[in-house]
């Protein structure tokens, strides 16, 4: 995941499609709520196999995760399913990635507070990232290419996030469900946190057990951590390359537990996750992890 991935285009998405009882799954909802859905409000799969076999594609199921957080929010089934079916963001969402670019330029820390506040509660972790925070920091590194003048403006932003985050987690109650855990681990010197703490809170929306590994691990603390925890799989974050990564990949898969890369910071060849809803998608699969990350 990257603070550049560019927003999903729903329009462009791989056209993959499944089954209710697979999407029950991924969602941790009954299949019967989910036909019960389809049935009252028509908040249900719009693609057909070859067979007539109706199934779900990704842009359907974007819907579904919107219509949990809008639940989740206090809003009824009936309310949340008509806000789901909207193909595009609220009016009141737009252009909020520049907005909230401008609040860090500007310093004003308490409005875009709120701002993130209310898009985490309505939307969620995941959309907050592509659709908002990952837009905003591209504007600003825009502005760095052009002036060079706003570090300090992008940690303001990324600190700002990460205390919406946890904001959102201690209001949503999101705690790691049963189950060994995904355990996520930056890489030596890596101190860009924030891509991990969204990935943290998507994973806890849907349920799953994830343990988040401090900045200031040092590979000893990761290798008693992945002993200590036993996670399904570790995922290994980086930015950039950096000495002393590559050796803490194999020391875990040595270890005995499955390593999945994450970041820029790994060479494509090696297949990284490198954004959010892949990232989670790929972690809530009901399948076992090998040593190479299969």
């Amino acid at each position: 995941m990257r603070a550049s991935d560019a927003p999903i285009d729903r329009t462009e998405r791989v056209a993959t499609v499944l089954p209710v009882g697979q999407v029950a799954r991924l969602l941790d909802i009954p299949a019967v709520t989910l036909r019960t859905w389809d049935a009252r409000y028509g908040v249900g799969p719009s693609a057909r196999t070859s067979g007539l076999h109706r199934r779900y594609t990704p842009w359907d199921i974007d819907r579904l995760r919107r219509m949990q957080r809008l639940i989740a929010t206090g809003i009824s089934a009936g309310d949340a399913a008509q806000l789901s079916l909207q193909d595009s963001l609220p009016a009141a969402a737009v252009d909020q990635d520049r907005r909230i670019a401008e609040l860090a330029e500007s310093v004003a820390v308490d409005e875009l507070a709120g701002v993130l506040d209310d898009y985490l509660m309505t939307h969620g972790a995941v959309a907050t990232w592509t659709e908002l925070v990952s837009p905003a920091f591209r504007i600003l590194e825009e502005r760095f290419g052009r002036l060079g003048d706003c570090t300090d403006i992008e940690i303001l932003l990324a600190d700002a996030v990460q205390a919406a985050v946890a904001r959102y987690l201690d209001r949503r109650v999101l705690k790691s469900g049963a189950g060994r855990p995904v355990l996520l681990v930056q890489c030596p010197e890596e101190r860009h946190t924030l891509p991990l703490t969204m990935l943290k809170a998507s994973l806890l929306e849907v349920g799953r057990p994830v343990i988040l590994l401090g900045s200031d691990g040092t590979d000893r603390a990761v290798l008693q951590s992945v002993t200590r925890s036993k996670p399904r799989v570790v995922v290994l974050w980086a930015l950039v390359r950096r000495p002393g990564q590559l050796r803490l990949r194999n020391r875990i898969e040595a270890a005995g537990c499955p390593v999945l890369l994450s970041g820029p910071g790994w060479p494509a060849s090696a297949e990284p996750l490198n954004d959010l809803p892949s990232a989670v998608d790929r972690l809530t699969k009901r399948h076992r992890f090998t040593r190479n990350g299969g």
